[in-house]
């Protein structure tokens, strides 16, 4: 097991080596790949939700599949919040029953975010991806007990204050290279980078591979 990139929409150089996003209708898994499938917020209609959804549950019964998501809120995308807020939560919930991480696209919705997660109390992982908030918004994610994933762009400040056992790393759509980030990173927190990646990779292990 060789995974640092836990959420990518790029075909990694050799399969195994990262976590690859996709919507429910683009799911073709690759020997050896593994997947995170989810109804992305701007992907999503009134139309199209019956047969995303149906798609989702077809992908997730794959052993590739190591989580859902994206899933999310977005109050700048052109989606019906109300649709979004449905689409997510019904995600959320089938993510809970099957005992999958639940990857979360997040922006400018960290109150509807903890609100949900509040009422509904999880036992499986929720992660924000991209994460690039600040320090005071890291920690109040964490103290709900979710995950913080940060790509090519975020606020070193808040990279400083999220726990080792709460951080994972990601490329996302960007075309750096995952171990650029993390040795960005390492530099930032004043530690080796073979450490930092034993931990992320451990955060792996115990998120991704729990079931």
């Amino acid at each position: 097991m060789n995974i640092l990139d836990i959420h990518t929409h790029r075909l990694p150089a050799e399969p195994g080596q990262a976590i690859q996003n996709c919507q429910p209708a683009e799911f073709i898994p690759l020997a050896g790949a593994y997947y995170s499938v989810g109804i992305h917020p701007w992907y999503l209609t009134r139309e199209s939700f019956v047969r995303q959804w149906e798609l989702l549950l077809s992908a997730i019964h794959s052993p590739q599949v190591l989580a859902i998501g994206e899933a999310g809120l977005d109050k700048l995308a052109q989606t019906d919040y109300v649709l979004q807020q449905e689409a997510f939560e019904k995600q959320a919930i089938l993510a809970h029953e099957m005992g999958y991480p639940l990857v979360i696209h997040a922006v400018r919705s960290a109150d509807e975010i903890i609100r949900f997660k509040r009422k509904m109390q999880p036992s499986n992982p929720w992660i924000i991806h991209g994460f690039r908030g600040k320090k005071e918004l890291a920690l109040q994610y964490i103290r709900e007990g979710i995950y913080l994933s940060l790509g090519e762009k975020y606020q070193e400040e808040a990279l400083r204050q999220i726990p080792s056992e709460y951080l994972f790393l990601e490329t996302d759509e960007s075309l750096i290279d995952i171990h650029s980030l993390y040795e960005r990173a390492a530099l930032l927190l004043e530690m080796p980078v073979c450490k930092l990646m034993q931990q992320v990779q451990q955060n792996i292990n115990n998120v991704f591979f729990r079931q």
